[in-house]
């Protein structure tokens, strides 16, 4: 094999295996919802994603212009209703595990309890809208690490990423940082500019038309702004 195709089979690799992390929890926790048990579910999203593979699914996704979140639950409640007792003697993908699924099955089961009280979709758009959070998070984490930034990155996130924690006070972090508050406030423009941006990359990743990245956005934000 040339080092061209190498190179071309490891970054189709690399871009399967992203997916299918992006996409497993909010699958998975779909199902949970739907009722079926863990097992079950684990290995229905093996085979659902050995499906997608073997039919070029995702290809042909692209092709269509559509929003990746809402292709793959509409062609998962297909494969359900179509190839339930196929799927069932697959077992995980027909042996070939997917994604790596003890590295994800805790915060899947946390978040499926999390959402209880949501309908199968809602749960999976929470759950989709929380994956990509947190993987823009931790790429912007990566970036500031690969900068020597870490430490200040940790004190000023609770100030960025939200959540239910009212964040610190402003003076008190500029004083363990040993900056001005004026320099603080600079940094926490930059940094929301950046985590904008780290958003709307991985937003853009999950659709096939750019022009759909600002719809995907404000979709997010909304999931959120409810579940917050």
């Amino acid at each position: 094999m040339r080092a061209s195709e190498t190179e071309s089979s490891e970054s189709a690799r690399q871009a399967l295996a992203g997916f299918c992390d992006s996409y497993w929890p909010p699958l998975y926790t779909f199902l949970r919802h739907r009722g079926y048990p863990s097992p079950d579910a684990q290995d229905l999203v093996q085979s659902f994603f050995a499906y997608l593979l073997k039919q070029n699914s995702l290809i042909r996704a692209n092709r269509q212009k559509g929003r990746l979140r809402t292709f793959l639950l509409g062609s998962l409640e297909n494969f359900l209703f179509n190839e339930y007792d196929r799927a069932r003697a697959l077992k995980r993908g027909g042996g070939r595990q997917m994604v790596s699924i003890e590295e994800h099955l805790p915060d899947a089961e946390a978040a499926m309890l999390a959402t209880s009280h949501l309908s199968d979709a809602g749960c999976y758009d929470f759950v989709w809208a929380s994956n990509i959070v947190s993987r823009a998070w931790q790429q912007l984490q990566n970036e500031f690490v690969a900068e020597g930034k870490a430490e200040w990155l940790e004190e000023l996130k609770p100030f960025v990423a939200g959540g239910r924690v009212k964040p610190p006070n402003q003076e008190e972090a500029a004083a363990r940082l040993g900056v001005p508050i004026a320099t603080l406030r600079t940094w926490l423009s930059r940094l929301r500019q950046r985590y904008r941006e780290s958003l709307r990359m991985e937003v853009a990743r999950t659709v096939s038309d750019p022009a759909d990245i600002d719809q995907e956005l404000q979709y997010l934000y909304r999931i959120l702004m409810r579940m917050g």
